[in-house]
């Protein structure tokens, strides 16, 4: 079990330094012509929108982590999403 979660982390990780990876790539590339003045605006509204919901995100994920007690035992984060009263 011990191994599958390692390969999980793993992959997980990958798929987000992809993600990054390409989030980084289209910033720059919507502000790449510096001669046309239009185009910092968007390229920082970009930034901007990016940052605060990569921010929500690692949020969400630090909640959802200490509101399980730390724990990495992925059966029992879904075992308590699913016995969780709304």
């Amino acid at each position: 079990m011990v191994i599958a979660e390692f390969l999980l982390f793993i992959l997980t990780a990958t798929l987000g330094g992809m993600c990054l990876c390409f989030s980084l790539c289209s910033y720059l590339l919507s502000g790449y012509i510096k001669k046309y003045v239009q185009s910092n605006e968007p390229t920082t509204k970009y930034l901007l929108t990016g940052g605060a919901s990569s921010s929500t995100l690692f949020y969400g994920f630090s909640w959802l982590y200490g509101s399980f007690g730390g724990e990495i035992e992925l059966q029992e984060i879904v075992n308590g999403l699913i016995n969780t009263q709304m």
